[in-house]
């Protein structure tokens, strides 16, 4: 049975951060820090109740019942309003009071039910399952292979995997005129029906790959990436996987082949060894 050992292994990942996504607060939120996520929903709630409680202040006179604690009235009906609960009977005894409560009720609602939905995706979403290795290699140029690989981070199981290698580079077609081109690279493998912990994709350079085309220095002219993508459905909870790597023409060893990941105790039994992701040795001690 395969076993991970050391699974501390940390790497960037390719998720827009969430201080970039201004116009997308939800998102934001979902990819908030924990912590980070709680102090802005408890600032949220507060900065509601105080708006409300101000509003209520213009009328506070109009508010029946004693406030718990020494609370501005104002503030404890806003709390209560928000919260839809009657912690001390605090009444509204005039339209205006009676409308601003009804418009605090509607606002927690909508801020309790946002909360509990975020909450929700958060705990359902799979933040970075598959770490990727720091380099692509690359056997030979001539008929060789192109390699990439990475592991999971867990013990779930990723069912109908599907993986694609593409290759993203500037092109010229006239003149001047510049365009981004998406190209997608062959691959021996394009998915598998399970997939436990480790897997390697593998594009094979003949003549028709357009990296054997353009060379090395043809990718780094134009500004190559190659991107894997990797898209399966968690076994247990059913929700989807979809991750991607970008890889610059700097992250390609030519001339290398990847370690050997998979090692066996003394009891017989095979493991994986994840901080061994990144060993990469020469094709050419090996062929």
């Amino acid at each position: 049975m395969f076993e991970f050992n050391h699974r501390k292994l940390h790497q960037n990942n390719q998720n827009t951060p969430w201080n970039q996504l201004w116009r997308q607060p939800l998102a934001a939120m979902i990819r908030m820090p924990w912590w980070l996520f709680f102090a802005t929903m408890v600032a949220i709630y507060l900065s509601q109740i105080i708006i409300f409680g101000l509003i209520l202040s213009l009328d506070a006179r109009h508010i029946v019942g004693d406030a718990p604690m020494g609370i501005p009235k104002p503030f404890a009906f806003a709390i209560e309003s928000f919260l839809a609960n009657a912690f001390s009977g605090l009444e509204p005894n005039s339209r205006f009071t009676y409308a601003i409560a009804v418009l605090d009720l509607i606002s927690g609602l909508i801020t309790l039910s946002t909360l509990t939905a975020v909450v929700f995706s958060r705990l359902s979403s799979n933040e970075m399952p598959l770490i990727f290795s720091r380099h692509l290699c690359i056997s030979s140029l001539d008929n060789g292979h192109l390699y990439c690989r990475f592991v999971t981070t867990d013990r779930s199981q990723w069912l109908n995997v599907c993986y694609s290698l593409s290759l993203i580079f500037d092109d010229e077609p006239e003149p001047g005129l510049w365009q981004r081109r998406i190209v997608p690279l062959t691959t021996l493998n394009t998915g598998t029906p399970q997939l436990s912990q480790t897997a390697t994709l593998t594009h094979n350079l003949d003549e028709g790959s357009p990296i054997t085309q353009m060379g090395i220095e043809g990718l780094l002219q134009r500004k190559a990436v190659i991107m894997p993508l990797v898209e399966g459905i968690d076994e247990i909870t059913g929700s989807g996987l979809v991750q991607t790597y970008l890889y610059s023409v700097k992250d390609i060893m030519l001339g290398y082949r990847y370690g050997d990941l998979v090692s066996s105790d003394n009891k017989g039994q095979r493991r994986i060894n994840i901080q061994k992701l990144n060993n990469i040795v020469a094709y050419n001690a090996t062929s």
